[in-house]
């Protein structure tokens, strides 16, 4: 068996193993307090020798022509004139995984024109932030719970915070090296083994507003409100005292991007942990896909800061990726139907309770997110009912037992 052939029947075995395993992402950080001057400085031109393949790549007439083993790319300097420089700390499986990252960008973008819709093109960058490492073991080995090595250090290794978070189970694949804020993290993919989720037989419908950023079907709100703290208000005054294009602003503007990070963390955290409770606690978990960004361009006052500081949006397009989640459509009347008589009535957003002439009342919100869980429910049940054989269907719908929800009994 050659070379070839060993690697496809490798690729074919690793393909059979990760339809019984799922993946999982863990970031480490890596320490600066234990990373010494040589070792700071070779990741540092990592990411700037990253750069200048990139805009070099950019730069040709043909990107595609570019090969990985290139070790020399022209760079303009300061006064603009091109110059030659060498990549000495990128290794060439870095190299192939930078250019074969801009051409598959390239190919995507071509892909969404040909859809119809406008694209622009891909820009020339003054920095780039990750660099892939594709092959564990190779570029990246980890050494034991508390130092990595990185290819292109030799047998250095870097103490990183944050490795005893992967299970010893974990089959680690490729990883991610990343620079926010002068700090350097390692996003490491790994796959474990699935684990059948335990069923609680609870179903959950969830309505998104302004009042309460979350209402949902039991009538349990949610509210997560992270407005901009002190430190980061001053940071920006401060920002705008300095003078363009001087040193001191640029020191002041990683200030204030490492202020804006820790905002950014706070509301990952939330949502993470939002997310992960109502996936645990439910076996379905039914949303309307609203329009975030119409919200925030409403005239009514306040509505746009009340988005800014909230977690709305992630919270939707995190609970879109998860198995459990069914979005219904966002031009169904949640909050004008009656669920007893079925009419649809108005009512302006100052008044919170929801009235109907056959005598049901509830809360505005509660009653939107009863009625988000049984259309969700309905189209469960028409989907089941197409799917049984002619022989078992009967005239009534077919709902799942744990799924079994009246509209107005909640």
């Amino acid at each position: 068996m050659n070379k070839n052939e060993k690697i496809k029947e490798s690729c074919k075995k690793t393909r059979e193993r990760r339809k019984s395993q799922v993946c999982k992402v863990f970031e480490v950080k890596i320490d600066k307090s234990h990373l010494s001057r040589e070792k700071e400085a070779f990741l540092r031109m990592l990411f700037i020798e990253a750069k200048w393949l990139y805009n070099y790549q950019l730069s040709l007439e043909n990107p595609f022509n570019l090969s990985y083993k290139v070790k020399e790319v022209g760079v303009l300097n300061r006064d603009k004139q091109k110059e030659k420089r060498k990549l000495i700390n990128l290794s060439s499986q870095m190299r192939q995984a930078l250019v074969g990252r801009t051409k598959q960008n390239i190919l995507n973008l071509s892909k969404i024109k040909k859809k119809g819709n406008k694209v622009g093109k891909l820009k020339f960058k003054s920095q780039v932030n990750s660099i892939p490492l594709v092959q564990f073991g190779v570029t990246h080995r980890i050494k034991n719970k508390s130092y990595i090595q990185i290819q292109g250090m030799g047998r250095r290794s870097i103490r990183v915070v944050g490795l005893s978070q992967i299970p010893e189970n974990a089959e680690i694949a490729n990883a991610m090296l990343i620079v926010k804020n002068s700090n350097f993290y390692l996003r490491i993919a790994t796959f474990l083994p699935k684990e059948d989720k335990i069923r609680t037989g609870k179903v959950v419908g969830l309505d998104l507003g302004i009042k309460d950023n979350v209402i949902d079907s039991n009538g349990n709100g949610y509210n997560f409100q992270f407005s901009e703290p002190k430190q980061l208000k001053k940071a920006q005054e401060e920002l705008s005292r300095k003078q363009k294009s001087s040193n001191n602003r640029y020191k002041q503007k990683h200030i204030l991007s490492k202020q804006y990070e820790k905002l950014t963390n706070k509301k990952k955290d939330a949502r993470n942990k939002f997310v992960s409770k109502l996936c645990k606690e439910n076996d379905l978990i039914v949303i309307q896909d609203e329009s975030i960004a119409a919200w925030k361009s409403s005239r009514k006052k306040g509505f746009g800061r009340k988005i800014q500081h909230s977690i709305i949006g992630g919270i939707i397009s995190s609970l879109k990726n998860k198995p459990e989640t069914l979005v219904i459509d966002r031009y169904f009347p949640s909050t004008q139907l009656c669920p007893n008589c079925g009419s649809l009535n108005k009512h302006p957003l100052d008044r919170r309770i929801y009235n109907c002439s056959c005598g049901y009342s509830e809360d505005r919100d509660i009653h939107a997110a009863r009625n988000i869980l049984n259309e969700g429910l309905k189209q469960i049940s028409m989907e089941h009912r197409n799917l049984m054989p002619v022989e078992r269907q009967t005239s009534g719908s077919f709902r799942p037992k744990s799924y079994l929800v009246e509209a107005g009994s909640l």
